[in-house]
């Protein structure tokens, strides 16, 4: 128990976890009554989303553990968590997916869309928070804000590219030639689109903003204003 109550954010994995069980019901419901497996791909995009949040919290047990110093499999770690991060907030995307079907409601599919992509969004914040109070904690708060601005764009270009061109993470490995050169490619498309680029930078402000405001209702509490008033009385 004593464990457990030392794992960073237990309280929030607890509600993640249970909305990634909603989330897997609603797709195992909506293959039963509609006998369709067209939206299970959902399942898979939602453990990509899990895998940065798992690496979070290898990074954090190893800072830990080497007493907060940081060693070559930290900046290893780091870079495999960076590659992996778009994943959790691509399932946003995946309402390109939507579109009216005689099985079942639409309606259902929007319900069943909008929580895999609350769960992804949830897995990226949580893992993006605990990356950036080590970096916080290692180095200075600034630097850890810093990271925060920089992921931003980052991550969007990351979705961009995966929903686009349809490259995965781990393509890094197996074919990383291609997607370099695709990566350079829409690079290229958009500092020559200022349209694309403006809407790129509105994209990296919003994820920015959506971070900041799931912090900031983690720090919303309830005052006992009337018992305040009562006692000036």
């Amino acid at each position: 128990m004593k464990f457990i109550s030392k794992i960073p954010f237990i309280q929030q994995l607890f509600v993640f976890s249970l909305s990634c069980f909603v989330s897997v019901f609603l797709v195992a419901m909506r293959i039963l009554v509609s006998r369709e497996r067209s939206f299970s791909f959902l399942v898979w995009n939602l453990f990509l989303a899990i895998v940065p949040l798992v690496i979070s919290y290898f990074i954090y047990t190893y800072y830990e553990y080497r007493n907060r110093r940081v060693g070559i499999l930290f900046f290893i770690l780091l870079v495999v968590w960076l590659i992996f991060f778009p994943n959790a907030p691509y399932i946003v995307t995946d309402f390109v997916h939507l579109k009216v079907r005689n099985s079942i409601p639409i309606w259902f599919d929007i319900l069943m869309i909008f929580s895999f992509s609350w769960c992804g969004l949830f897995s990226g914040f949580i893992s993006l928070r605990i990356i950036q109070l080590v970096l916080s904690d290692k180095i200075n708060h600034w630097l850890g804000w810093v990271f925060v601005v920089c992921i931003s764009p980052l991550t969007v270009l990351g979705i961009c590219i995966g929903r686009f061109y349809r490259w995965n993470s781990w393509d890094l490995v197996g074919n990383p030639q291609s997607l370099f050169s695709d990566s350079w490619e829409f690079l290229r498309i958009v500092f020559n689109n200022w349209k694309l680029l403006l809407s790129l930078g509105f994209l990296s402000a919003g994820m920015f903003l959506a971070y900041l405001l799931a912090l900031s209702m983690g720090e919303m509490k309830i005052r006992p204003v009337l018992s305040n008033l009562k006692r000036s009385r």
